[in-house]
């Protein structure tokens, strides 16, 4: 192995070059100092035991001191790679005094000084295990501000090496958000207890890549075989949760450390002479000498596979994606490429993978699409990604392992935005409102992206695939819902990643925010028990790629244990604020914008809107401090353009939530204006609420319902279906003013006669209610401001309402219109309104017993 190109930290993975760096490595010393200083032994024994660790596999050696120049030096020559950790006195009170603070500062200064741009060095740990009682003392906060200073000093020495910190399960809320990859020092002996401990793990660590620092069984209280088969598991264990990395405590028994050599622990994998224990045997026959890489476990199952991929003018980046469908590490797959009717150079683009199925139709949105991909797929899992993804070589292994490892439907993985090229685009990936997964326990999630997902083919039929309603977003989330009504359950796997191409610019942001609030509305009338009553959505779960911790809002929860003193201190994200959700929404901004202008002729509400966008702006405040930003561009300016994309992004979304019914929800006056005329010039007789229909053929409400859905999509009409959830069968969304909710109910009277009713009721959108409150708002005022009542005034106001009642009759009209038209077509006999005739003629004329018309129910036949 060379060590002349630096490892560099790519998501979850390291990458020497473009190729994965699996971290195998061993802690070495501190061994008794010499008279210089030195706590890494003699350069002969350096040698020797550099040589047996390359013979055993490893290809990192972590260290406790900064190393004399000639101990990195042999380390180069024998392939070996050094984690260097930084010492400091981090027993005592050290943030107590400035002193003390530049002191640490300086120690870590000269630390990376001393060996910047070495060739071996990996990178840098500006801390280790801090004690947990002395970070409570401290404050959380205050100590990781601290550690974070300390990396953007060393990164500023060193930039092309790797800083974190190492942590461990006293204090696992210790996480800097600046590091490179996450390193926790772990001492489980139960393989079940240390595999659940590693996915929650690799949910804290988010997107970077997650190692273990120390990992190590004593044979002193331990048998050398137990050892053994202890760190052996471990591997298995490591590679199943998908970890970057893992570095064994220790190589040797010979340890020095508090100032005294140390005798009564035995955790090396040889002995105080060198003599290798039976770990070193079994971990030689697990590690690979020759490769970073180790080989990935045999899933227990490798189903065949359908990978669909949805494109729409996606050109740009389609080969790209195709070309990583093409290189993964999985036995058995298809790839299937639906072309929605793009117009750009997609289909010559396939035509330069000739393995890949590719199906062409017209435009007709991402879920039919994606319907139409499972529709011709021949596998028993369907994996789903997007055109403008990148799938990692290893995206398939992850995901159908961790579908399999339980009764799960699907399962998912996170995507990732490749590394920002301007500031700008840094800012954009680190905003809020982005595409990502939602989870309810470490591995159990409630919605996961959909250009990262896999769904068993039974599962997938089960709830009827992808609603087409949902053109453009919320196909996903709508199927992951239904999927869970349905009693079934969802898994995440943190290491099943794609590469994500998202909106980098702030023009592309918005518009991806748009689309986000106009799938949200879509979503609210099938799902209304997942959202407020503003209509945003309401997560059971945690949603990933949040910033951890505020310092205004959502402060995170401690578990310290008694005194300060548990083994495990686990951190715990709060549910999201409901005061932080509407200070941020576009109700509390409309309303402060009304106050606002209401406050100039009323000078006492005059502050009322200031301190209200004083709390909207708090809550965009509170998001910048702590958001995400690559640590290269995480600047002033930078922070500040987060800021301001915290503060649009809700507005955004909840603007586009509002008026969706304006684009995609409203009926065009053409097909309203129509009139489908009854055959032979009839007119509805009766009521337009309510009407009755006949059969003597048990033709009952669905075939009502489904000769009225035929009329609706062969005139145009925009309308929505109950889901399950609803008072009403359907909902259709009239002209600019008025909706009508349609309800149908059945009486069945013996021997096929059945009776239908139907009820139309107009409903308000949100453009009624806006101009309403507009024009009250201004009579109110204008009261308010004369002494006497100004009747004139409330006349224009008057013509208003009589219009809107004049356009909700056309409205309901025109429906009855339709439903009778459809009636006609499903065999069914019109009626005038039961008790308008009476009882016992009504009976002879449609043979109905009287008294069940009478009363409007039927006997029990």
């Amino acid at each position: 192995m060379s060590t002349n190109s630096r490892i560099r930290a790519v998501a979850k993975f390291f990458f020497e070059g473009d190729r994965k760096f699996f971290l195998k490595g061993i802690t070495y010393g501190p061994f008794k100092p010499d008279a210089d200083g030195n706590y890494l032994g003699r350069p002969e024994q350096v040698d020797a035991d550099l040589a047996l660790m390359r013979q055993t596999g490893f290809n990192v050696v972590r260290i406790y001191h900064v190393p004399p120049r000639w101990f990195l030096d042999r380390c180069a020559s024998a392939g070996m790679r050094v984690l260097i950790t930084l010492p400091w006195a981090k027993h005592v009170e050290f943030l107590a005094e400035r002193k003390a603070r530049r002191e640490i500062a300086e120690a870590v200064r000269a630390g990376v000084s001393a060996n910047a741009g070495h060739s071996a060095v990996f990178g840098y740990l500006v801390g280790n295990e801090i004690p947990s009682t002395m970070v409570r003392w401290l404050g959380a906060c205050r100590v990781m501000e601290f550690v974070e200073k300390l990396i953007r000093m060393g990164r500023a020495v060193d930039p092309a090496a790797l800083f974190s910190y190492a942590t461990y399960p006293p204090t696992e809320y210790l996480l800097p958000q600046n590091v490179d990859f996450c390193c926790f020092n772990i001492y489980l002996h139960n393989q079940r207890d240390f595999e659940r401990y590693l996915l929650r793990l690799q949910n804290l660590a988010q997107e970077r890549p997650l190692i273990l620092g120390e990992f190590g069984m004593d044979t002193i209280r331990n048998s050398e075989e137990e050892q053994a088969e202890m760190l052996s598991w471990h591997i298995d264990s490591v590679m199943k949760c998908g970890l970057a990395g893992t570095i064994f405590f220790t190589w040797t028994d010979e340890w020095f450390t508090g100032e005294q050599e140390i005798t009564d622990w035995a955790f090396g994998i040889v002995t105080r002479e060198r003599r290798p224990k039976k770990a070193f045997y079994a971990l030689r026959k697990k590690l690979r000498q020759d490769s970073s890489d180790l080989p990935l476990r045999p899933l227990q199952r490798a189903p065949f596979v359908s990978v669909i991929v949805c494109s729409y003018n996606g050109a740009r980046t389609l080969a790209a994606c195709l070309d990583s469908l093409g290189k993964l590490n999985y036995p058995e797959y298809e790839v299937i490429l639906v072309d929605d009717g793009s117009t750009d150079d997609t289909a010559y683009i396939a035509a330069q993978f000739p393995w890949v199925g590719y199906i062409h139709q017209s435009n007709q949105g991402l879920s039919h699409a994606r319907n139409t991909g499972a529709a011709a797929a021949k596998g028993d899992v369907f994996a789903y990604t997007d055109s403008d993804c990148m799938a990692d070589v290893d995206w398939l292994y992850y995901l159908i392992g961790t579908l399999l490892s339980g009764g799960y439907a699907g399962a998912g993985g996170p995507n990732v935005t490749p590394p920002a090229e301007n500031w700008i685009q840094a800012c954009v990936a680190a905003a809020p409102g982005g595409p990502s997964h939602v989870l309810l326990t470490d591995i159990i999630a409630e919605h996961i992206p959909g250009c990262n997902m896999a769904f068993h083919r039974c599962a997938f039929e089960s709830i009827g695939g992808f609603d087409p309603e949902y053109r453009k977003a919320g196909d996903d989330v709508d199927f992951c819902w239904r999927l869970q009504q349905a009693g079934f359950v969802i898994a995440f796997s943190p290491t099943a990643i794609v590469w994500h191409h998202r909106r980098f610019t702030l023009r592309a942001f918005l518009q991806q925010q748009g689309g986000y609030g106009e799938a949200e509305s879509l979503l609210r009338f099938k799902h209304l028990i997942f959202f407020g009553p503003t209509g945003t959505a309401k997560w059971r779960g945690q949603i990933y790629g949040m910033p951890r911790s505020t310092w205004i809002v959502n402060r995170p929860v401690i578990y310290h244990g008694i005194f300060g003193e548990g083994f495990f201190q686990s951190v715990y994200p709060t549910p999201q604020s409901e005061v932080a959700a509407y200070l941020g929404s576009v109700e509390w901004f409309a309303l402060t914008i009304f106050l606002f202008g209401l406050g100039i002729f009323l000078s006492p509400l005059r502050i009322v809107p200031y301190l209200m966008l004083g709390g909207t702006l708090c809550v965009a405040l509170s998001y910048m401090m702590r958001a995400p930003i690559e640590p290269k561009f995480d600047t002033v300016h930078g922070r500040l353009l987060v800021m301001l994309l915290a503060f649009a992004q809700p507005l955004v979304r909840g603007w586009a939530r509002y008026f969706t019914w304006l684009h995609f929800k409203r009926t065009p006056r053409s097909v309203i204006r129509t009139h489908e005329r009854l055959p032979n010039g009839r007119r509805i007789a009766g009521s337009l609420s309510r009407r009755v229909f006949w059969s003597e053929e048990g033709r009952d409400r669905h075939y009502l319902l489904g000769a009225i859905f035929q009329l609706l999509n062969e005139e145009g009409w925009r309308y929505s279906t109950d889901s399950g959830w609803n008072e009403w069968d359907i909902q259709i969304y009239g002209n600019f003013w008025w909706s009508i909710a349609l309800q149908t109910v059945t009486e069945y009277h013996g021997g096929g006669k059945c009776l239908t009713r139907v009820r139309l009721r107009n409903r308000l959108v949100t453009t009624t209610v806006i101009f309403n409150l507009i024009a009250l708002s201004l009579l109110v005022y204008r009261q308010l401001n004369v002494p006497h009542i100004d009747f004139w005034f409330t006349v224009p106001y008057l013509f208003f309402l009589v219009f809107l009642a004049t356009r909700a009759r056309l409205l309901k009209s025109r429906v009855a219109e339709l439903v009778e038209l459809a009636a006609r077509r499903a065999g069914l006999q019109s009626l005038p309104r039961p008790g308008k005739i009476a009882g016992n003629e009504f009976a002879r004329s449609v043979q109905v017993p009287a008294d069940a018309m009478d009363s409007g129910l039927s006997r029990p036949s």
